[in-house]
């Protein structure tokens, strides 16, 4: 059976308010893509539905199809 890949979350400018703390964890499967693990914050945080974020992964810009790695990052902030 295949570990689960681990994540950490940081939020950032008013991002922060909306999740209510400056970082989370969130598991998924492995081979998640950016764009499934903004999925799963959203069901698991339903206050971020409708939220627009940028996301960088260790301080990169990436795509929604980026696939996530153990020990990645990610920073999310709110557009413009």
């Amino acid at each position: 059976m295949a570990r689960q890949l681990r994540v950490e979350l940081t939020f950032l400018s008013t991002l922060q308010q909306v999740a209510g703390r400056s970082t989370l964890w969130l598991e998924s499967p492995p081979g998640t893509t950016v764009d499934r693990l903004l999925a799963l914050l959203r069901e698991r945080h339903p206050q971020f539905q409708g939220v627009e974020m940028l996301v960088n992964v260790n301080g990169l810009p990436v795509t929604g199809r980026h696939v996530l790695a153990p020990g990645d990052g990610l920073f999310l902030l709110p557009p413009g």
